[in-house]
């Protein structure tokens, strides 16, 4: 029958593994390291990662172009503001213009 796990987990090769005494690091002062390694300068890094989740930048296509304003008036087509708030036609000039729309169809 096979097994589910691996032989790596098994008590038999954990013994086997812990068989050979480990013997610990010798105290800092009994170190000997190359004098390459000790004239070596080691910096800290220079970029610091930022907190929270990084933004994705969206890579715009080339067929769409970049704009400041988003919103557009529905009346004039004008940008910066919106219906609501359009003073391109006032309300005289929208009755004039209606009018003369009338009498052309009547």
């Amino acid at each position: 029958m096979k097994s589910y796990y691996s032989d790596y987990y098994k008590k038999e090769t954990l013994v086997k593994i812990y068989e050979i005494p480990l013997c610990p690091m010798p105290d800092k002062r009994d170190w000997h390291v190359p004098l390459e390694v000790l004239k070596e300068v080691v910096l800290p890094p220079k970029y610091k990662r930022p907190l929270g989740r990084l933004k994705k930048g969206r890579q715009n296509k080339s067929s769409e172009k970049f704009s400041t304003t988003s919103n557009r008036c529905g009346k004039c087509g004008h940008e910066g503001h919106n219906r609501r708030t359009c003073n391109y036609f006032s309300n005289r000039d929208v009755t004039f213009f209606l009018e003369e729309e009338f009498e052309l169809f009547s």
